[in-house]
């Protein structure tokens, strides 16, 4: 690693040290590759005064896996020592406790930031490891064998110069993202119509809700939720928990496509008359119906609850549906209506990722190319921009990026959108990163020491910017 007053030069970056970034290192360090990312410097970039709390603890909602899942990222020989004291901890046993059900993900939360910060530790003293806490990114600029970023503590610049990025800033729900969503299936918001986004929404406690949303009930507004996801269903409860004493009747509830339900086994779906396709929704690698897609643990109650009785769990509050895409006759049409009076919408239509600046080394912006659920990147988790080229060194897999839907992650065929989960994190969604990056270290190195033999492999590396079809191929 080399540094100046203004300047550090190293091998990799860590931006953004939440639920996706700590997976990455969790996994460096399962897969005893941490040493070699760390060799020529390793540097964790992160905005808040303590990386590795993230946010997954700050949601009044139950998680959709087992406790045993969120174990099972501590489970490892090579990290029985560094989670030793978590023997100690009642953040662990509570959800030791919960092995076989889905716990409050806020004490999920609570146990994944203490483990978190004994990983961060642990890599400080043995691997040399540097934090940068109270670290914003505020640009990065990318060029084939280099990416430059501009970060800032305290009104102070630096500049880090490295060899791979692995950035992983959280999610954000953009209200201009919804509102395209919906004009593309013809659908337009009332002008008077307040958007909220279920992420707010989910950290809100009752009486943060009450105070948000009464208004609407006493003026006899509409309460609508676009999405059919978990955290459509979570909000769904939380509402009808917080509201049904402030005379809230009624929830409309707006999705494109059918709600899907999760099943553990092909054999369970069928015993409980679920309608499947058996090649397009099943997970090849686990068969389980409905992996990725489908309602889990408390929202699948509520969805079954929803599906069966047009009500909210054991609630008296109703719920109105429409299908806007191949749904009954007049969906559609109830959805415009509904859409067009003034109200509250909550936007539970997925992630954008939060970015910094992403410029060329000349000064052009990058702009990145979206898929439905995040980034359209390729299976390392290198972003494509807007003419199809991808970004060699810059990873993103994290919420609001996603990894697409892949044999080797394990999916059914037809979920649509991208994969990301503290598990996948922790799995195989951060080991495809790993692999990735450490065969682009390997490669700059040898390229460093060779440098005579070196044209044809930076003609590689840029191809792709020129031809994007035959990059490798000579």
């Amino acid at each position: 690693m080399f540094e100046d007053h203004m300047h550090v030069t190293c091998a990799c970056v860590v931006g953004g040290a939440g639920v996706a970034g700590m997976g990455f290192l969790f996994n460096a360090l399962k897969t005893g590759t941490l040493a070699e990312l760390a060799r020529n410097g390793l540097i964790i970039v992160d905005a808040s005064e303590t990386p590795g709390i993230g946010s997954l603890g700050n949601y009044c909602i139950t998680a959709n896996s087992v406790g045993d899942v969120f174990i099972d990222c501590l489970r490892d020989p090579r990290l029985a020592d560094i989670f030793e004291p978590l023997e100690y901890s009642p953040a662990y046993w509570r959800i030791r406790r919960q092995a076989n059900s889905a716990p409050p993900l806020a004490e999920a939360g609570e146990l994944m930031a203490e483990a978190s910060q004994l990983v961060l530790r642990h890599i400080v003293q043995h691997y040399g490891v540097r934090i940068w806490h109270s670290t914003t990114i505020t640009e990065v600029i990318w060029q084939p064998g280099q990416l430059c970023l501009r970060v800032e503590t305290a009104g102070y610049e630096r500049r880090i110069h490295c060899q791979g990025l692995v950035l992983n800033l959280g999610g954000r729900q953009d209200p201009r993202h919804l509102v395209e969503h919906l004009a593309a299936q013809g659908l337009h918001l009332s002008r008077s119509a307040r958007i909220l986004g279920s992420d707010a929404i989910l950290r809100m406690n009752a009486v943060q809700l009450r105070e948000h949303l009464v208004p609407f009930i006493a003026n006899g507004q509409r309460i609508s939720v676009i999405g059919g996801s978990h955290s459509a269903f979570s909000v769904l409860e939380n509402l009808a928990d917080a509201l049904e004493f402030a005379g809230l009747r009624e929830v409309t509830l707006i999705h494109r496509t059918p709600i899907r339900l999760f099943y553990e086994t092909v054999e369970q779906a069928q015993e409980e008359g679920c309608q499947f396709d058996p090649q397009q929704d099943v997970c090849p690698l686990s068969g389980r119906v409905n992996r990725s897609g489908g309602l889990r643990y408390r929202a699948l109650d509520i969805g079954r609850e929803v599906l069966a009785r047009s009500r909210i769990g054991k609630t008296g509050v109703g719920v109105q549906r429409m299908q806007t895409h191949q749904g009954p006759p007049g969906d559609l049409e109830r959805a415009a209506q509904a859409l067009a009076e003034p109200g509250a919408v909550i936007q539970c239509t997925g992630y954008q990722p939060v970015l910094p600046v992403l410029s060329h080394a000349d000064g052009t912006p990058v702009e990145l190319r979206q898929a439905r659920g995040g980034l359209d990147s390729d299976a390392n988790g290198c972003p494509l921009d807007q003419q199809g080229r991808r970004l060699d060194g810059l990873y993103l897999f994290g919420i609001g990026s996603g990894l697409a839907a892949d044999p080797q992650l394990g999916s059914e065929p037809s979920f649509e959108g991208r994969i990301y989960g503290v598990w996948q994190f922790h799995h195989d969604a951060s080991r495809v990163v790993i692999e990735a990056l450490q065969a682009r270290l390997r490669r700059l190195a040898c390229a460093a020491d060779h440098p005579r033999q070196t044209l044809i492999q930076v003609l590689d590396e840029r191809m792709h910017l020129l031809l994007p079809g035959l990059a490798g191929k000579r």
